[in-house]
């Protein structure tokens, strides 16, 4: 149970979890998985060789049945993973990416080992392949779902009066941050449209130190060239820009929390009144310093 200490006169005002379905993109992913396993399993059974000429030749002349189904099916994974990679890759995307190909190389190697230890011939490694292909894509669909939900619970975030602190405990791994409210900057509140209909959405506090925000670079290339006497001349360059954007990654933001304009509208209020008693300080400080310099100025 995700927990933290409080200092001295603070008081705890929202402890909050990002909802169930704040990572529907991900279960997605995995279910599209187990969907793969039932549509490779009926490739197999149904022998969709027959129906489709291209496959027909690969799986009875070129390649064969195994080879065939099993390019098919990694083809299927790799692209699944790459999607994921490269529209998710702020939740995870990436690591998702790198399972699909574990399970590729999982699924391909274990046919050849069977094919070449096991199996007397071709027909029974195919029927190994009917089961094996399908119950271990099924299998890390289920599992990969299961430990989504855990990663979803594993991000629990505490508003105090004082400050904001994002806590993160996943298997073994902890991770937290937290930040006071006069170091945001600005508030961001995002919100899909699964969000607007069930009532969560992620709120981003910005922050001088880059808080949630991350950098998107850009290279620009120029270049020019004439002919000279025969001789060809030319000049290239180039130039670098970066930018900042928000970042969606739930170690950095309040994601996909339940009620988020509440929470941003008390994170606002916030910033404005420790920001006005961080002014009230000063200005008692420098009033401090200017009646401890008047005596010295009276002796003068």
């Amino acid at each position: 149970m995700a927990s933290i200490s409080l200092m001295n006169d603070e008081q705890l005002k929202m402890k909050l979890k990002p909802h169930w379905l704040s990572f529907f993109h991900l279960y997605v992913i995995f279910a599209l998985l187990m969907v793969w396993a039932g549509v490779i399993w009926q490739f197999f059974v149904q022998e969709w060789f027959n129906e489709i000429p291209f496959l027909y030749d690969m799986a009875k002349g070129i390649v064969g049945e195994v080879a065939t189904a099993g390019v098919i099916w990694a083809l299927g994974l790799i692209v699944a993973g790459f999607f994921s990679r490269h529209f998710f890759i702020e939740s995870g995307g990436n690591k998702i990416f790198w399972l699909y190909i574990a399970i590729v190389v999982f699924g391909i190697g274990g046919m050849v080992a069977y094919h070449r230890q096991v199996a007397d011939d071709i027909d029974e490694t195919m029927a190994f392949g009917e089961k094996f292909i399908p119950l271990l894509t099924f299998g890390m669909g289920f599992v990969g779902a299961f430990m989504v939900n855990m990663y979803r619970r594993s991000f629990t975030y505490f508003l105090t009066d004082a400050r904001i602190v994002l806590s993160s405990e996943f298997m073994l791994s902890r991770d937290e941050r937290q930040v006071r409210y006069n170091h945001v900057e600005d508030i961001t509140l995002s919100q899909g449209v699964i969000g607007r209909l069930l009532g969560f959405g992620t709120v981003i506090p910005i922050t001088g130190s880059g808080l949630g925000t991350g950098t998107e670079e850009s290279i620009v290339m120029a270049g020019g060239g004439k002919d000279i006497g025969g001789v060809s001349l030319g000049m290239a360059g180039g130039s670098k820009r970066s930018s900042k954007k928000t970042r969606h990654d739930p170690h950095y933001t309040l994601y996909g929390i339940p009620s988020p304009e509440k929470v941003r509208d008390y994170v606002t209020q916030n910033i404005h009144s420790d920001t006005s008693v961080e002014h009230l300080k000063r200005i008692e400080d420098l009033l401090g310093k200017e009646d401890g310099d008047s005596p010295a100025k009276e002796e003068e």
